[in-house]
C-alpha cells in the first residue's frame, strides 16, 4: 500500500470512527429521549452525557458559561478515590456540551459543587475543598482543604449540596452519620471535630458539625452550625426561606435559627423545622417505570430517596411556576414539583399535578439525583443512570454478589427542560459576566432569573467594591424593583455599608418579603433608638412571617418597650406556634409575665393557649426556683377549679416536661403531694385527674399515706372511671 493510499486508508477509518460514535452518541440521545413523560407545555433535551461525564451527580454553570459536573464513581463502596469534578464547554455554540477536560480528581466520595471566587468548592468527606485553575488550562493546579471533619458514613448520608445563601453565608447540607450495620469498616466514620483546616485559632464545631448543617464565611473565619439537618440538597426561595429534604419526606422548612434557639437554654423543642408537604410525608408517587428493578427494602409507591430539591426562580416556566419546588425521586426514576405557599410563619407545598408527575422516565436505569436553574432560566436534571442506586447496606447478599450494582458506572447525563419552542440553551458561547463592572452586575441584581441576582451578588462581594454604594443605594429605592431591593440590601451588608436609613426605610416597604428581610437586616443596628422604634411600630404588621420574624428579633432586646411588645404580640398571635417559640427565645423572656397574660387570655378549649402555657411552665421548671415551683402546683390545684379546667392541666403538663430538672422527691414538696394525691381521688374532672397523677407519680406518695390504701383507692376510682364512659 503506498503512502497515498495508507493517507486515505487511515482518514476513512478515522471518519468511519468519528460516524460510528456520532451514530452511537445520537443512538443514545433517541433512547433516552423516549423514555420521558414530561408535563404539557414542556420539552426535553439532553445537553451532556456519556462519554463526556459518567455517574454526575451535581453541577454548576459558571460566570463565563463553563459547567463544572461532579462525578461520584465510588457509590456505594469504592473507597479508593475515583471520583472527579468535569469541566464542560461548548465549542461549536450549539447549545450542547462538546469538550471536557478532567478539572480535579481523586476525590472519594464528592457530592456538590459551587463557584467560588476563581475556582470552586467541592464538598468530598471528610472535607469541603477548594480548586482552582491558575493558567486556565482547564485543570485545576491548585487544591486547598477550607474544613475538615465531616463523617464519611453512607455516601448519600454525607456532607454534600453547598450554596451560597441570600445572606451573604454558605450553607452546607449535612446530617448525623447512620451507622453501618454490614459494611462497617468501609461507614463506621463518625467524623471528628469540625474545623478550619490549620487554623488552630478559628472556631470549630463538635463532631461531625453535630449531625447539622452548617454554614460559613471562609474569609472572615465564621462557622456555625444552623438548627436543622438535610439529607441530600437544600435550597432557599426568593425571600430566603430555606427548604430541605430526607429520604421519605420530601420538602420540609427550617422554621427557626440557631441563633435565636441558642440565646436561652431553657427553651427546649423538639424540632426547628416543619413539613409543610399537605401531602404528606412519604408522599405518594407516580412512576412510569418499565420493568423496575426494586431492592429488599426499598419502599414502593412513595418517596423513598427524595434529593437534590430546588426552588425554581428561572423566570423562564410559565407564571404557575413562580413558586415552585422540583424535588428528585431516583429510585422511582422521576422529578416531582410542588407549588409552595405562604400559610401563617411558615409555608405549605401542594401537587401541581394529580396522579402524575412533571418528569418521569420508563427507563429503570434513568436516576434523576439533582436539579439546578441555569443562566438560562432552565431546569437542568442531573441523571446519575445506574442499574441500581440503593445502598448494599439494605439489599439482599444475593444482589451485591451478582456484581451488578456498578452496572452503569460509565454512564450519566444532564438534561435541559424548557417550555417548548425554547431556543438550544446560548450560554455556552458568547457569555461572560466575569467581564462587567461592578456598576453593570449592580443591574443583574434585578434580573427576573435568579440565577442572574444571586451570581452578580457573588461577584461583587467578591471584588469587595465600596465605591458602587450610590448604585447599591439607588437600586435599594427603586420601588418597582423589589427582588432589586431584596438583593441590593443584602449586597451592601455583605459590603459593609449598610446604614440605619436604609434599614428603617426598607422596614417600611409595601413589600412583605423586603420588610421580613430587613427585621434580619436590622439585627446590626439594635443598638440605634430609631431602627428599635421603626422595628416597634410593626407589631401589628398584616403579614405573619414579618411578625414572626420581629418576634425573633425582638428577643436580642431587652427593654420595657421591647418587652410588652413581645407580651402583647404572644397573646395576640399564640395560634400560632412558632411565634409563640419566638417569643420564648428571647435572651430575657418575662415567663411568669408571660404566663399571668396567657391565663388572663385563656379560653375554654383553647388548644393554642394550653401549648403556649405549658411551653412557658417547662421552661420556668427548668430554671429549677423551688418556690415557683411550688407556687405553680398550687395555683393549678387550689380553689375554682371546675372554672378554668384548661390552664390548670396546661400548668402540670407544663412542670411534667420540665421535670428532669426538678428534684421531685424532695420534702420540700410535702403540701403539693398532699393537694396532687387529694385530686387524683377527688370527684373533679378526668384530665385534670389523670394529669396529677402524673405529677404524683414523679413526686412519690405524701409521706402519712399507706401504699396499699392508696392502690385500694385508686381501683375504687379506675372501676367508676371506666363504668362513667
Amino acid at each position: 500500500m503506498n503512502q497515498y493510499n495508507s493517507y486515505t486508508y487511515l482518514l476513512f477509518a478515522l471518519t468511519f470512527a468519528s460516524c460510528a460514535n456520532h451514530s452511537e452518541t445520537e443512538k443514545i440521545r433517541a433512547e433516552a429521549l423516549s423514555s420521558f413523560e414530561i408535563a404539557e407545555g414542556f420539552q426535553i433535551e439532553l445537553i451532556a452525557s456519556e462519554p463526556l461525564i459518567s455517574d454526575p451527580v451535581a453541577m454548576e454553570i459558571d460566570e463565563d458559561g463553563n459547567m463544572y459536573v461532579v462525578e461520584m464513581h465510588g457509590y456505594p463502596l469504592d473507597k479508593s478515590g475515583s471520583g472527579n469534578v468535569k469541566l464542560l464547554t461548548d465549542t461549536d455554540g450549539d447549545g450542547e456540551m462538546d469538550k471536557v477536560s478532567l478539572f480535579a480528581n481523586d476525590l472519594l466520595f464528592p457530592t456538590g459543587v459551587m463557584r467560588w471566587k476563581k475556582g470552586i468548592m467541592v464538598t468530598d468527606p471528610p472535607n469541603v475543598l477548594y480548586f482552582e485553575d491558575t493558567d486556565n488550562d482547564g485543570v485545576a493546579d491548585v487544591r486547598d482543604t477550607l474544613l475538615h471533619g465531616f463523617s464519611i458514613s453512607n455516601p448519600q448520608h454525607n456532607v454534600n449540596s453547598p450554596m451560597l445563601g441570600l445572606d451573604n453565608w454558605i450553607y452546607i447540607a449535612n446530617e448525623s452519620a447512620v451507622a453501618a450495620k454490614v459494611y462497617t469498616e468501609e461507614f463506621s466514620d463518625p467524623g471528628s471535630e469540625l474545623h478550619f483546616y490549620k487554623q488552630p485559632d478559628a472556631p470549630s464545631l463538635g463532631v461531625n458539625g453535630g449531625g447539622r448543617r452548617i454554614r460559613f464565611k471562609p474569609d472572615e473565619l465564621k462557622l456555625e452550625a444552623t438548627s436543622s439537618r438535610s439529607q441530600f440538597g437544600q435550597t432557599y426561595d426568593k425571600w430566603g426561606h430555606h427548604f430541605l429534604n430526607s429520604n421519605a419526606n420530601h420538602i420540609y422548612q427550617e422554621v427557626i435559627a440557631a441563633s435565636y434557639l441558642e440565646r436561652n437554654p431553657d427553651l427546649q423543642i423538639s424540632n426547628s423545622t416543619e413539613i409543610i408537604s399537605d401531602h404528606g410525608h412519604a408522599a405518594e408517587v407516580f412512576p412510569i417505570t418499565l420493568n423496575p428493578q426494586h431492592q429488599l427494602l426499598t419502599d414502593l409507591g412513595v418517596f423513598t430517596s427524595a434529593c437534590g430539591i430546588t426552588a425554581y426562580g428561572g423566570g423562564l416556566f410559565p407564571k404557575e411556576f413562580e413558586n415552585s419546588v422540583f424535588v428528585s425521586e431516583p429510585v422511582s426514576n422521576l422529578v416531582h414539583v410542588d407549588i409552595v405557599q405562604e400559610k401563617g410563619s411558615t409555608h405549605v407545598a401542594s401537587r401541581k399535578y394529580e396522579q402524575q408527575e412533571f418528569l418521569a422516565s420508563k427507563d429503570p436505569w434513568s436516576r434523576p439525583v439533582n436539579n439546578y436553574v441555569g443562566p438560562d432560566g432552565a431546569l437542568y436534571v442531573v441523571d446519575y443512570y445506574r442499574r441500581i442506586v440503593e445502598h448494599p447496606e439494605w439489599m439482599s447478599d444475593d444482589v451485591v454478589e451478582s456484581g451488578i450494582v456498578y452496572d452503569g458506572v460509565d454512564q450519566g447525563r444532564i438534561y435541559r427542560i424548557t417550555p417548548k419552542g425554547t431556543k438550544p440553551a446560548n450560554w455556552t458561547r458568547d457569555f461572560s459576566m466575569s467581564d462587567l463592572s461592578n456598576k453593570e452586575l449592580v443591574n443583574y441584581l434585578n434580573n427576573p432569573n435568579s440565577w442572574f441576582r444571586r451570581t452578580a451578588q457573588r461577584l461583587i462581594l467578591d471584588r469587595s467594591d465600596k465605591s458602587i454604594n450610590s448604585e447599591l443605594t439607588e437600586l435599594v429605592r427603586t420601588k418597582e424593583a423589589s427582588l432589586g431591593r431584596l438583593h441590593a440590601a443584602w449586597t451592601m451588608e455583605g459590603l459593609n455599608v449598610l446604614t440605619k436609613e436604609i434599614i428603617i426605610e426598607l422596614l417600611k416597604d409595601p413589600v412583605a418579603g423586603i420588610r421580613e428581610n430587613a427585621i434580619l437586616l436590622s439585627e446590626s443596628f439594635l443598638d440605634k433608638e430609631e431602627v428599635v422604634t421603626a422595628l416597634l411600630g410593626l407589631q401589628n404588621d398584616e403579614n405573619p412571617r414579618v411578625r414572626f420574624q420581629l418576634m425573633c428579633t425582638l428577643g436580642y432586646i431587652d427593654s420595657p418597650k421591647a418587652n410588652k411588645v413581645r407580651l402583647e404580640m404572644g397573646m395576640e398571635n399564640v395560634e400560632d406556634y412558632w411565634i409563640q417559640i419566638a417569643s420564648l427565645s428571647s435572651s430575657s423572656p418575662d415567663l411568669v409575665g408571660l404566663l399571668d397574660a396567657a391565663i388572663n387570655h385563656y379560653q375554654k378549649d383553647e388548644k393554642s393557649y394550653k401549648k403556649y402555657i405549658s411551653k412557658i411552665v417547662s421552661m420556668i421548671s427548668r430554671q429549677n426556683n423551688t418556690a415557683e415551683i411550688k407556687n405553680l402546683i398550687q395555683r393549678a390545684l387550689k380553689s375554682n377549679i371546675k372554672e378554668s379546667e384548661g390552664w390548670r392541666i396546661a400548668i402540670l403538663q407544663g412542670l411534667m416536661a420540665g421535670k428532669s430538672n426538678v428534684d421531685y422527691k424532695s420534702l420540700t414538696f410535702e403540701r403539693e403531694r398532699k393537694l396532687l394525691y387529694g385530686i387524683v381521688f377527688s370527684n373533679h374532672f378526668k384530665e385534670l385527674k389523670e394529669t396529677s397523677l402524673s405529677l404524683l407519680t414523679a413526686m412519690g406518695l405524701p409521706v402519712d399515706i399507706n401504699i396499699g390504701n392508696a392502690i385500694e383507692k385508686a381501683l375504687v376510682v379506675v372501676k367508676s372511671t371506666t363504668s362513667s364512659e
